[in-house]
């Protein structure tokens, strides 16, 4: 009877991809997207180029997933019942989306856009879209509930809200805590929801 007690065991599918995924990730921050490379990923995953090629056809492909993975988009919107909550509860989940190596990958993604429009463009569609569309749908639910005006209902409190997260997050490297993001309901993003033309 053979001994192979000694042989590294295959890893499962599962287990490969989110080595990949995790390897794409710490060489985006390390190197740049321009410098990440199928093998480079591959190597530091300590898995066959081959297998990256089965599951991605691209960096770009590669990239965006492992982001996607990182960062998954909630299956349903915030609903507490008050738009103020529901925006709470989603700058909260955004806060904790730029906590450590994720925001920092978002941030050198972003700081691609010049020289490669493509990454920084399907990152917009794959991971910002998404979110934004769940402050939307708020807005909606809440002029619905009679609790702001129609007129509420624009893309301006959403914007304004990222920006102040991901300001807060550029000139610190931290992630807005609870104080202040409580700051930005009450000063900045709430009078904009609640404003009424008249």
């Amino acid at each position: 009877m053979t001994d192979t007690s000694a042989r590294p065991r295959r890893r499962g599918r599962e287990v490969l991809l989110q080595a990949v995924r995790q390897a794409t990730l710490d060489e985006l921050v390390e190197r740049g997207y321009g410098e990440v490379s199928i093998e480079g990923v591959a190597a530091r995953a300590g898995a066959a180029k081959t297998s990256v090629y089965r599951h991605w056809g691209t960096k770009e492909d590669l990239v965006v997933d492992a982001l996607r993975h990182a960062l998954p988009v909630p299956d349903q919107p915030a609903d507490t019942g008050h738009v103020r909550e529901d925006f709470l509860v989603m700058l909260r989940r955004m806060s904790a989306s730029l906590d450590g190596l994720t925001g920092q990958v978002l941030l050198t993604v972003a700081g691609e856009r010049r020289r490669h429009p493509e990454i920084a463009e399907a990152v917009v569609d794959e991971i910002v879209r998404p979110r934004r569309r769940l402050f939307l749908a708020a807005l909606e639910r809440a002029a619905e509930r009679g609790q702001i005006s129609r007129e509420a209902v624009t893309s301006i409190p959403i914007e304004v809200a990222s920006s102040l997260m991901l300001q807060h997050y550029i000139y610190t490297g931290t992630p807005p805590g609870e104080e202040r993001i409580q700051e930005f309901l009450d000063q900045a993003i709430m009078p904009l929801v609640t404003y009424a033309r008249a």
